[in-house]
C-alpha cells in the first residue's frame, strides 16, 4: 500500500502564473457539475490548476494523488488516506470511503487518474452514487468515461509560457536579462507546456538565454531536471512523453510514429492512410492526449515535442510509412484534380485540410528520390488549388523541389512549375519555364499542356506588348478547343480580352469574353467567372458606365474572395474603386480598400500588391488630391498600364497642388508607359494632363502655350473618336481654357457648361484635373456679365455629346483646322473616308479602326457636314476625284 497522503491540498513553493481563462472556466464547471475531468497532455499543468481552483473554493474534501498507485486496490486506499478515514475491519475499503463521504459537500480531487484509469472510473462512479453532495475533480491524460462527466481540455499556455518562463528563470537568477524574442523562441520549443517551460527556465542558473534556446533544439533531453522531488516521469520532457506513449500501448506507439511524418494538422483520412493497420489506434492517441483533436476544425495535430519523440520511434519503418503517405496523397490529388479545375469549394476545402500531408509527401519524394513520377502528377493535379488559394509561392517551392529531383520532368510538371512561378510574381522565370513546357508538350503530343503553356507565355508578354501577344493567345485558343480543354479555352480567351483592353479595343475584348461563355458555363468556375466580370467592369468603366462597372466589379470581387484567389480579386477591385471615385464616393472606395487589404496581405499574387496600392491611391486622390500628391514613390511597378495610371494620378495631384513642372514630368512618364503598349485611354489622359500642365507653366501667347493648346484639341479629338467618355468632360474643360486664352470667353463658358452636362449625364463628379482648371471658370465669371454668362451656359448645357465636341472644334478658331473641306477632317475621319470608299459597312469600318459602328456613324455625319455631301456614294465619288490613285 502506498504511503498515506496528508488530508488537504498540497502546497507549492512557487507562484501560480497564467491560466486565468481556464481557471474561470473550471470554476464555472465545478459550480454546476458533480464530476469534472481536467484532461491534457503530460506537463500541461493540470494538477496545479486543479489545486488553485479548489483552494479558492475552500471546500476541499481531500486530494488523492495516484502517482505511486501500482495495484488496483491502491486507488481506494489512497483515497481513504487522503480523506483521513480510519480502518474498519467490518467494511470494505470502498464502503468505508462512501460511508465517510456520504454527507460531504465539498470537492474531492483525484490527481493523475491515467495511472489506474479503470479503477478510478469505478471508484468515482461508486462515490457519485453514494455521496449525493460530493463533487469530484479528476486530472488525467484521458477522460474517465463516466456518465455525467464534464471534460475540460487543457493545452499549452495561451501566451506560449513567456510570463511563466520569466518568473521561474528570475527565481533562480534574479539578475537575468530578459529578451522577449529569445524567451518566445524557448517557449515555442517547449510547446508552451508549463512543465517544459519550467524545466527550461531552471537552466537559467548557469546558462544565458541564447544557450538555453540553443539547448532546446534537443528539447526532449535538455528540458530536464535531476530533482528527486519530482516524479520520474516529470524529470524531463522526453520522459513525460515516453510515459504516455507506453501507457497507450504498442499499436498506439506505432500509429504515433507514423503520424510524425505529417508536419501539421491532418484529417482522419490522412491519419488512416499513413497509419495503415494501426489506424484504429489514432483514437487511443487522442484519448491519451498524445494527439489533439479539434472538434471545431475536425482535424488532428501533434505537439512538436510529441512529434519529435514519435519520429525517434519510427526507425526502419519510415520508408514504408512515407510510401503509404505518398500513395494516399497521390490518390487524393487525382481525386481532387477535376474539382480544382472547376474551382469547386469542396475540392479546395479538402486540399486546405490536408495541406500538411501533401507537403510531407512531396518533400519526402524530392529528398529521397522515391515516388517522383507520382509526385510530379500530384504537383500538376494540385497547381490550380495552390493558385486559387493565393499560395503560388508555396506550390512553386514544392514544384521546384520535385523538378530538381527529376532528370527528365514531364510537360505537365513543367507547366505547373511555370504557372505557379509566374502567378507568384516571378514573371521572367515563369515565362522561361512556360516556353520549355510548351516545347516539351509539343514533343509529347500533349496539346492541352502546350495550349496552357502558350497562354501563360502570352499573358506575360501581354503586360508589355499586348499586340505581340495576340498570335500566341490565338494559337492557345485553337489548341484548347482542339483538346476539349474548357479551362484552357476560357483562360486563353480571357487573356485575349485583356490584351485588347490594354489597347482600348473594347469591342474586341467583349467579343473574346463572350466567346468563352459557353465553356465557362460548362465549367461553372467561380474564379474564371470573376475574371469575366472584371473584364466587363473595365469595359463599362472606360465607357463611363460607372454603375455597371461597380456592379460587375463587385460581382467579380465576391467570386474571387469566395475562393480566396487574389489576382482576379485585384482585377475586380480596381474598376469598383474607380467607379466609386468617379461618382464622388471616394470615402466608400477608401473603406472598401481598407476592408479587403488584409486579404491581399495574407494571399499574395502576381501584381496584387501594386494593384491594391493603385486602388488605394485612386481612392486617396478622390478624397484629397493635394494630400495624396506625394503618396507614391518613384519605384515603378514594372507594368506599363499600372505605372502609367500612377503617373497620371501624380500629374493631376501636382497640378492641383500648384506644381506644373512636376505635373509635366509625370505626364511625360505616363505617355511613355502608354506608348509602350498602345494604351489609347492612358495616352489620352496623359495628353490631357500634360497639356494642362504645360499651359499652366507657359506664358500667354508663347509658343509653348500654343503647343499646349494644340495638344488639348488633339486630346479632345482622341477622347471623342476613341469613345473615352470619362475623359470627354475634362477635355471640354481644358479646351474651354484654351478658348479663354484666345479671349473667346463666351465659347469658354459654353464649353464649361457642356462639360458639366456630360458629367451630369454620366453621373460623375469633377476629376482632380477638372478641379485644377476651376481657375478658368473663375476667369469666365469675372469677365462675362451675369446675363451673358447664364445665356452662354444654357446654350452649352443644351449641347449633346457630338455637338459639344463639334462646337469645341469650331471654337478653336484660326488656330484649328478649317471648318470645311478636306483639311478640316481629322486623321480618324480621313481613315473612315478611305474605308467607306472600299465599300465597307459601318461595322466593318469600326472593326478595322477598333471603334464602334456608332462612332463610325458619328464620324460620317461630321464628314458629310464638312464636305457638303449627303450620301456615302457622293463621298466615295468625291474621294475618288481627289485621289484617283
Amino acid at each position: 500500500m502506498p504511503e498515506a497522503t496528508v488530508t488537504g491540498l498540497p502546497a507549492f513553493a512557487s507562484s501560480f502564473v497564467g491560466r486565468e481563462p481556464e481557471r474561470a472556466v473550471l470554476t464555472d464547471r465545478l459550480a454546476r457539475a458533480r464530476l469534472v475531468s481536467l484532461v491534457g497532455p503530460g506537463g500541461a499543468g493540470k494538477s496545479r490548476l486543479a489545486v488553485e481552483v479548489v483552494r479558492e473554493r475552500g471546500d476541499v474534501v481531500g486530494f488523492v494523488e495516484l502517482a505511486a498507485a501500482d495495484r488496483p486496490d491502491d486507488v481506494t486506499l489512497a483515497a481513504l488516506h487522503a480523506c483521513g478515514v480510519r480502518d474498519d475491519p467490518e467494511l470494505t475499503p470502498a464502503h468505508r470511503l462512501v460511508a465517510a463521504l456520504a454527507e460531504a459537500t465539498g470537492v474531492l480531487v483525484v490527481d493523475g487518474c491515467e495511472h489506474r484509469h479503470d479503477e478510478v472510473a469505478v471508484l468515482v462512479t461508486t462515490l457519485l452514487r453514494g455521496c449525493p453532495e460530493l463533487r469530484v475533480l479528476a486530472t488525467s491524460r484521458r477522460r474517465l468515461g463516466v456518465v455525467g462527466e464534464e471534460v475540460q481540455s487543457l493545452g499549452p499556455l495561451d501566451d506560449g509560457g513567456s510570463a511563466l518562463f520569466a518568473e521561474r528563470a528570475r527565481a533562480v537568477r534574479p539578475d537575468l536579462p530578459i529578451d522577449d524574442e529569445s524567451v518566445r523562441a524557448i517557449c515555442r520549443l517547449a510547446d508552451g507546456l508549463p512543465l517544459a517551460v519550467e524545466l527550461a527556465a531552471g537552466h537559467a542558473r548557469v546558462l544565458a538565454l541564447d544557450d538555453i534556446r540553443e539547448g532546446m533544439a534537443d528539447r526532449l533531453r535538455f528540458a530536464a531536471a535531476d530533482d528527486p522531488g519530482l516524479a520520474p516521469r516529470h524529470r524531463s520532457l522526453g520522459a513525460c512523453i515516453a510515459w504516455g506513449v507506453a501507457a497507450a500501448g504498442p499499436s498506439a506507439a506505432r500509429a504515433l510514429a507514423a503520424l510524425s511524418v505529417i508536419g501539421g494538422r491532418f484529417t482522419r483520412a490522412a491519419a488512416t492512410g499513413v497509419a495503415g493497420d494501426d489506424a484504429p489506434a489514432v483514437a487511443t492517441l487522442v484519448e491519451h492526449s498524445l494527439v489533439t483533436f479539434d472538434p471545431a476544425d475536425g482535424r488532428y495535430r501533434l505537439l512538436d515535442s510529441a512529434r519529435e519523440h514519435a519520429a525517434e520511434l519510427l526507425g526502419g519503418a519510415g520508408v514504408a510509412v512515407h510510401a503509404r503517405l505518398g500513395d494516399w496523397v497521390g490518390a487524393l490529388a487525382a481525386e481532387l484534380a477535376p474539382g480544382l479545375g472547376r474551382a469547386e469549394p469542396d475540392a479546395l476545402a479538402r486540399l486546405d485540410r490536408d495541406r500538411a500531408a501533401v507537403h510531407a509527401a512531396l518533400r519526402w519524394a524530392a529528398a529521397s528520390g522515391s515516388g517522383l513520377d507520382r509526385a510530379a502528377d500530384v504537383v500538376a493535379d494540385l497547381a490550380f488549388g495552390w493558385s486559387l488559394r493565393g499560395r503560388c509561392a508555396e506550390g512553386r517551392d514544392l514544384a521546384d523541389a520535385v523538378r530538381a529531383a527529376l532528370a527528365d520532368p514531364p510537360p505537365r510538371l513543367v507547366w505547373a512549375q511555370a504557372f505557379l512561378t509566374a502567378y507568384a510574381g516571378d514573371l521572367e522565370v515563369g515565362v522561361g519555364l512556360a516556353v520549355e513546357a510548351a516545347e516539351r508538350a509539343a514533343g509529347a503530343g500533349d496539346e492541352q499542356t502546350r495550349g496552357r503553356s502558350l497562354t501563360l507565355v502570352g499573358m506575360v508578354q501581354m503586360f508589355v506588348d499586348p499586340a505581340g501577344a495576340e498570335p500566341l493567345l490565338a494559337e492557345a485558343v485553337t489548341l484548347a478547343v482542339g483538346a476539349g480543354d474548357d479551362w484552357g479555352e476560357v483562360e486563353s480567351r480571357q487573356m485575349r480580352a485583356y490584351s485588347c483592353l490594354l489597347r482600348c479595343a473594347d469591342t474586341e475584348a467583349r467579343c473574346h469574353a463572350d466567346e468563352g461563355l459557353p465553356a465557362l458555363e460548362r465549367l461553372g468556375h467561380p474564379q474564371l467567372r470573376a475574371w469575366d466580370a472584371a473584364i466587363r467592369a473595365e469595359i463599362a468603366g472606360r465607357a463611363a458606365r460607372n454603375d455597371d462597372a461597380e456592379a460587375y466589379g463587385r460581382a467579380g470581387l465576391a467570386l474571387a474572395l469566395g475562393v480566396a484567389e487574389p489576382v482576379s480579386a485585384g482585377a475586380s477591385l480596381l474598376p469598383v474603386v474607380r467607379s466609386l471615385v468617379a461618382r464622388g464616393r471616394a470615402d466608400d472606395a477608401a473603406a472598401l480598400v481598407a476592408e479587403v487589404r488584409p486579404f491581399f496581405t495574407t494571399h499574395p499574387g502576381v501584381g496584387t500588391a501594386v494593384v491594391v496600392e493603385l486602388a488605394a491611391t485612386v481612392a486617396a486622390v478622390g478624397r484629397d488630391p493635394v494630400a495624396a500628391a506625394a503618396r507614391r514613390g518613384s519605384v515603378p511597378a514594372g507594368l506599363p498600364a499600372v505605372d502609367g495610371e500612377f503617373a497620371v494620378l501624380a500629374a493631376s495631384c501636382a497640378l492641383l497642388a500648384g506644381d506644373p513642372e512636376i505635373a509635366s514630368r509625370a505626364a511625360a512618364d505616363a505617355t511613355t508607359a502608354a506608348d509602350a503598349i498602345g494604351h489609347r485611354e492612358l495616352a489620352c489622359a496623359a495628353l490631357l494632363v500634360g497639356a494642362a500642365a504645360d499651359r499652366a507653366r507657359a506664358a500667354p501667347g508663347s509658343a509653348e502655350r500654343e503647343s499646349a493648346a494644340a495638344r488639348a484639341h488633339t486630346a479632345l479629338a482622341e477622347a471623342a473618336v476613341g469613345d473615352l467618355e470619362g475623359l470627354l468632360p475634362d477635355a471640354l474643360d481644358l479646351v474651354a481654357g484654351v478658348a479663354l486664352d484666345a479671349a473667346r470667353v463666351v465659347a469658354a463658358a459654353r464649353l464649361h457648361a457642356a462639360a458639366d452636362r456630360r458629367r451630369e449625364v454620366l453621373g460623375a463628379v469633377r476629376s482632380p484635373l477638372a478641379r485644377a482648371l476651376l481657375a478658368d471658370r473663375d476667369a469666365v465669371v469675372a469677365t462675362l456679365p451675369a446675363g451673358a454668362r447664364r445665356e452662354a451656359e444654357a446654350a452649352g448645357a443644351r449641347l449633346d455629346r457630338d455637338r459639344a465636341v463639334a462646337y469645341a472644334v469650331r471654337a478653336r478658331g484660326a488656330r484649328g483646322r478649317p471648318s470645311s473641306g478636306w483639311e478640316s477632317l481629322t486623321p480618324t475621319e480621313r481613315d473612315v473616308v478611305d474605308l467607306v470608299g472600299t465599300g465597307r459597312t459601318n461595322a466593318a469600318v469600326g472593326e478595322a479602326l477598333l471603334i464602334s459602328a456608332g462612332t463610325v456613324r458619328t464620324h460620317l455625319r461630321s464628314v458629310f457636314a464638312k464636305l457638303g455631301v449627303t450620301s456615302r456614294t457622293e463621298l466615295a465619288a468625291l474621294a475618288a476625284r481627289r485621289d484617283p490613285g
